[in-house]
This record gives structure tokens, C-alpha cells and sequence, in this order.
């Protein structure tokens, strides 16, 4: 039967990816021709499966070849800011795994690749491999390894502690993981091409309370569901649910965990709390009510996709049931069964059109943010900390997220270039404590704000210089500039003298000494360096940078 089923697979995978993949390495008459191109092709499927995109956009992302470090394909999913890393392996009988030395292989890939090493991969694919390691380098981007194969769905004890052990190192301990692992085997293969996310054949049965219906100029349907139910939407149909969403679940964005924290905490607030969910369905059957009742309906959409709410209802499937069964959210249903056949993208492109309101944006209403902009402006400066596209950072403008920077590494310790490296967004979470009031309170000046961020544009300015001269890009001396660029940034803000932050801006940027700045910069830069090869010699530097001690460590030896 898996033979049977590998043969099934064949077809439409090369029909599906052949045509967009590079295969030019592969000679024409190389004996394992077709099997090398299944084997990209089942990479290039993993990545359709896991981010959604498109079946050329799949395609594109694999590395497969010469000189890959073991990376078969590699593709950053900006709705979920999530890279994704995959190796693939064809196998024929349909029984087996990838063997432990590949994984090891791959997992060592994914290492240099976080860690910005581009000595292992091939020169051809140097330009993607530099995209995909930025994005693992962004706080809050997280790592997914997936392994695929036509083989078994659960590795063997010795592939999966390659792979645990791996994604353990990279996690560190730090209380919300960014990696983990994800295997793939024929039974998965077989079910994710049976069930292709863009057929949109997902019918879901729902019990709709106080609900109401809308006639013309196209029916719908709107109310009140449970949380429950839409738990099992989503352990049911998982990314099926969203197929025709143009972003899927975004996953643990802060946003999100607000959503869960609200339904756990709060379930009978909820529906005060969120603007609900809308679904488009081909068509509807409505099971009879008596005395046309309408405190609770009960529906079967079929052909249905969720085209606004994707988090809410992603984010509900990781609470627990209790609380769920209280929680209330609002919900609409629009029947196309009738409309014209653009109608459905109509309503799936203007429910996605409102600007998505973050945690940032409300520091637009902390009287903070005012004061500091007005004492900016006396001096000739002007700082924009409400969000917008037209924000320009020149000698006499600064914007919310670099101050917010340069304010964290001049804290004089190094705990606040932790949270800067784990991600910005927390020190917007909640503006009435710390982290946010730590460096956002009265006794912080405009001017203060300023100098600091003139201060970190120039140590910024002296590590890019300073990446040209290692012509190794391994190593500590490396990743200490990637990784370490806030510590190293928090260390030499202290050597220079905190203090002078606090002079007039006009002041302070007339007496800028950028030799002893310099000076001061590769002072704490061989420290540091020397630190990590000293008492971290094989510690992963992404992940050290953001563990509290260790950082302290690392900054206490370069101040």
C-alpha cells in the first residue's frame, strides 16, 4: 500500500513543482535524475503546506544541490515571521526516515545559517542565504525545521534527539521557544495532497446564537459563536479553515497572545474585547427551527474559509476548554452560492483592508511621548513616535523605535538589550510598567532621548565598518557584531559616560568625539569577544544574547 501510495504521489508533485524548479545541475542523463527532482519537489511541497504560498513561490525556495550544508529548502513566511528550513529525502518503498548523520548534517546548516556563516553553502546561493539569515537575526523571527520524507511520520529515537537537542540549544531558556521541529512522512504527504489548502472544500457545521439573516443584495448570515466550537474548527480543518485568508495564523505575535489571554482570563468579556470573525461559504443548509426561533441557529456551510478572524480563531485553539465554553464571538457568514463569481475576493480584500492597530500605537496617547517631542523640538529636532510611513531618520529627526533602542542600551546595565534582541514589541505590551517605563519617564530628557539615538547611530555605523574587516563571517568575532550589536552597543553608551546624554542636543553633538567613541567601541568589542571564546566557546550566540546572565556577563567584561 505506501508503494501504492508513493506512486499516487509522484504525479502530482512533479505536476505541481517540476515546471518551477531549477534543475539545470541535474544532467540529463543522470541515472537518479527523476529522483533528485522528487526530492526537491517534496521539499518544495513542505514549504507550500507549512506557509500557504504559492506552488512557484514553493518552488523557488529550495537550495537542493551542490554545496547546500544540507539545507534542501529555505523560505522566511513574512505572515508569520517565521523562516523555514526543510530537507527532503524520496524514498521509493515508502518506508524509512532520513538517516541520523543527514540530520546532523541539516541541523548544522540551520546553525550556520542563525549564526550568519556562509563559509559551507555554495557562492550560488550566498544571495539567498544572506535574506534568510537577516531574517533570522530580526527579534521575534522564529525557526521551524521540518524534515519530509515518503518514509515514516515519526523519527527514530536517535534522528529525533538530533533534532530535539538542536532546537532545545537554539531556545535556550527562554520562557516562549522560537524553534521547533516538525516531521513529515508519507501519511502527511498523502493527506496534504488530498486535501490541497486552495481547493476551499471545507464544509463546517455551526450553531449560531441570536442570529439574524440578511436577504438581499446577497444573503448572510451573522450572531454569536462559542469559543468551543471554533477549538474544533480549527483542530478539524487547521489551515483549510483560512484558505482563501490572504495572510494565515500568524502565531505567537503579541497580539495573539493578548487573544488567548483574554479568552483564558476574562471569557465572559471577550466578545467587548474582539471584532470577531467573517466567513464566505458557496452555500448554506439551515437545519428547521421552531416558532422561527432565533436565540440559536444551527447551519452547515459548505465550500467555507475564513476570511477575517484567522488569529482569533488560531489563537482560541490554544485555550483550554473550560473557559472556551463561556467565551462569545461575534461572527457573520456570507453565502455566495448567487453572487458573481468576483464577489468572494471583493469581500476578502476589503475585510483585510483596515490598518492593523499594534501595541506600539498607542504610545501615541502617553502625555510621555508628547513631552519629549516638544523639549525635542525647542532644540530644532523633530521626533515621530506615531506610526507612519513617511517617518525619515535624519541629523535632526529620530523616530519611536530607534530612541526606544538607543534608550534601552543606555540604561547602564544590560537587561534591556535583552528584551531589545528577544523583541521591541515588548516594551510597548503594557506602557504603564517596565520595560516601557523603565526608559520612558519623567526623568528622561529630549535631549537625553536624542543624544542617545545619536550616540547608537554612530556605534551602529563603527559595527558595520567593522563586519568589512572579518573576512571569516564565523566565529565570535562574527556574531558577536550580529548578535551582540545591543550589548556591545549598552557597553561602550557606559565607557563613553552616560552622563553627557543629558547635555543640550547642541552641545552634546559638538563635543561628539567620534576617536575616543571608536576607541571605546573596540575596547568593549575584544572584551566581549574574548569573554564568549573564554567562558562560551560553543554557546550559540543568538541564544546567548538573550539570556539575561550571560549578557550581563559578556557587558560586565565590556564596560
Amino acid at each position: 500500500m505506501s508503494a501504492l501510495k508513493v506512486s499516487q504521489i509522484r504525479g502530482k508533485l512533479l505536476a505541481m513543482f517540476e515546471p518551477h524548479l531549477d534543475v539545470a545541475d541535474i544532467g540529463v542523463t543522470d541515472k537518479e535524475r527523476e529522483t533528485k527532482i522528487l526530492s526537491r519537489s517534496l521539499a518544495a511541497l513542505a514549504i507550500y503546506l507549512e506557509a500557504g504560498c504559492t506552488e512557484k513561490e514553493a518552488a523557488e525556495s529550495v537550495w537542493d544541490g551542490a554545496d547546500d550544508n544540507g539545507i534542501d529548502a529555505a523560505f522566511y513566511d513574512a505572515s508569520t515571521q517565521r523562516v523555514i528550513f526543510v530537507q527532503s529525502k524520496w524514498i521509493i518503498k515508502g518506508a524509512g526516515e532520513p538517516e541520523a548523520k543527514d540530520l546532523g548534517a541539516f541541523v548544522q546548516g540551520v546553525k550556520d545559517a542563525v549564526e550568519q556563516d556562509a563559509t559551507s553553502f555554495h557562492p550560488r546561493l550566498h544571495a539567498r542565504f544572506s535574506d534568510i539569515a537577516l531574517r533570522t537575526s530580526t527579534p521575534g523571527t522564529s525557526v521551524e525545521i521540518v524534515v519530509v520524507s515518503t518514509g515514516a511520520s515519526v523519527l527514530a529515537k536517535h534522528g529525533q534527539a538530533v533534532l530535539d537537542k538542536f532546537t532545545a540549544e537554539l531556545n535556550g531558556d527562554d520562557p516562549e521557544p522560537i524553534a521547533h521541529s516538525v516531521t513529515y512522512g508519507l501519511s502527511e504527504i498523502y493527506s496534504g495532497l488530498a486535501n490541497d489548502l486552495s481547493l476551499n472544500n471545507v464544509t463546517l457545521d455551526a450553531t449560531i446564537l441570536d442570529w439574524s439573516y440578511i436577504s438581499a443584495p446577497h444573503p448572510a448570515y451573522y450572531g454569536v459563536i462559542d469559543g468551543l466550537s471554533l477549538k474544533e474548527w480549527w483542530k478539524k480543518h487547521g489551515k483549510s479553515l483560512v484558505s482563501s485568508n490572504i495572510r494565515h495564523a500568524l502565531g505567537s505575535t503579541e497580539v495573539n497572545n493578548e487573544i488567548r489571554l483574554s479568552a483564558a482570563s476574562f471569557p465572559q468579556k471577550f466578545w467587548y474585547f474582539n471584532n470577531g470573525i467573517t466567513l464566505i461559504a458557496n452555500d448554506v443548509a439551515k437545519a428547521p427551527a421552531g416558532a422561527a426561533s432565533r436565540s440559536a441557529g444551527v447551519f452547515s456551510f459548505k465550500g467555507a474559509s475564513i476570511v477575517n478572524g484567522a488569529q482569533t480563531v488560531s489563537s482560541l485553539a490554544k485555550v483550554d476548554d473550560t473557559p472556551l465554553g463561556q467565551v462569545r464571538v461575534p461572527i457573520r457568514v456570507i453565502v455566495l452560492k448567487d453572487a458573481p463569481a468576483e464577489f468572494g475576493q471583493e469581500v476578502t480584500r476589503t475585510n483585510n483592508l483596515q490598518n492593523r492597530v499594534e501595541p506600539r500605537d498607542f504610545v501615541a496617547q502617553d502625555p510621555e511621548q508628547k513631552r519629549l517631542r516638544q523639549e525635542m523640538a525647542i532644540e530644532g529636532i523633530d521626533y515621530q513616535f506615531v506610526r507612519s510611513d513617511d517617518v525619515v531618520a535624519t541629523a535632526t529627526s529620530c523616530e519611536l523605535v530607534e530612541v526606544t533602542t538607543a534608550l534601552a542600551c543606555a540604561t547602564g546595565e544590560s537587561g534591556h538589550a535583552v528584551q531589545i534582541k528577544t523583541g521591541i514589541g515588548r516594551f510597548f505590551a503594557d506602557l504603564k510598567k517596565p520595560p516601557y517605563k523603565a526608559i520612558f519617564n519623567p526623568s528622561v530628557s529630549g535631549a537625553k532621548a536624542f543624544n542617545a539615538t545619536v550616540l547608537l547611530r554612530e556605534i551602529d555605523r563603527w559595527i558595520d565598518s567593522k563586519k568589512l574587516t572579518i573576512t571569516k563571517r564565523s566565529g565570535p568575532r562574527w556574531g558577536i557584531l550580529i548578535h551582540g550589536n545591543r550589548a556591545i552597543a549598552a557597553a561602550v553608551m557606559t565607557r563613553y559616560g552616560l552622563s553627557k546624554l543629558s547635555e543640550p542636543i547642541a552641545t552634546f553633538t559638538r563635543d561628539l568625539d567620534l576617536a575616543s567613541l571608536h576607541a571605546h567601541c573596540e575596547s568593549a568589542y575584544t572584551a566581549a569577544v574574548a569573554t564568549i571564546e573564554t567562558t562560551y566557546p560553543s554557546k550559540f550566540l543568538a541564544v546567548l544574547f538573550k539570556n539575561p546572565s550571560m549578557t550581563k556577563a559578556v557587558f560586565d567584561s565590556a564596560v
